[in-house]
């Protein structure tokens, strides 16, 4: 229920997609963790779930539609609250909409981007499996994909391909995380500082071995 979630104090980036689309293994790959279930049968996900990243950001984790495994009267209760979250959340910044990369968007993909449309929710579109494509298949489903994206009012026009089995663009989708927060400097600052203090490191240690080898010379 809505009053279940936490209060409206971070910035959140909503995930979500058809069941089976792989939300929970990309989920558990931005996280590093296993928190979210992995099954081979969809729309596990039932209600909606809120992981916090560094107590600077929320992912929240949408239950798939097209339930295919999911009772009708189970549905009916998770749309409306789907809807209700979209509509109600101050803090949400951004819905990231999952498909796989070979079906591209189907009929229940266009049902909930016109929901997102009408509700004036900004939403980014992210293929998914893109190692289960052939590279010139992908290429194509991308373009068509970016194609649609066009008409779409409240679409971010940068459509995202990654594969979580493989790692392949996740960096990318953290960087369009982070920014989409308004946290980009921050993570930023905080990896040049570590860079910094690395590079401070090895030249103090670089420094030690110098002066060893030159006192150990001054003695032969």
């Amino acid at each position: 229920a809505i009053a279940s979630f936490p209060r409206e104090s971070l910035p959140e980036v909503g995930i979500v997609g058809r069941s089976n689309v792989g939300k929970s293994t990309l989920i558990n790959q931005l996280c590093g963790s296993s928190a979210a279930r992995v099954s081979d049968k969809p729309g596990l996900t039932q209600q909606i779930n809120f992981y916090t990243a560094d107590n600077d950001f929320h992912l929240v984790d949408m239950p798939g539609y097209g339930f295919a495994y999911a009772k009708e009267d189970a549905q009916k209760h998770w749309l409306p609250l789907i809807e209700s979250y979209i509509r109600e959340r101050k803090t949400l910044r951004r819905v990231l909409v999952l498909l796989d990369a070979r079906h591209g968007i189907k009929a229940n993909d266009r049902e909930f981007m016109a929901l997102l449309d009408r509700t004036h929710t900004k939403y980014q579109l992210v293929l998914t499996k893109c190692d289960l494509v052939h590279r010139i298949d992908l290429a194509k489903r991308h373009l068509l994909v970016s194609q649609e994206v066009d008409k779409a009012r409240n679409c971010i026009p940068r459509v995202m391909m990654l594969s979580a089995r493989h790692g392949a663009g996740l960096n990318e989708l953290r960087k369009e995380i982070l920014h989409t927060c308004s946290l980009g400097q921050k993570y930023l600052g905080t990896h040049k500082k570590k860079e910094a203090i690395a590079q401070a490191e090895y030249f103090e240690q670089l420094k030690i071995y110098k002066d060893t080898a030159r006192a150990k010379k001054r003695r032969q």
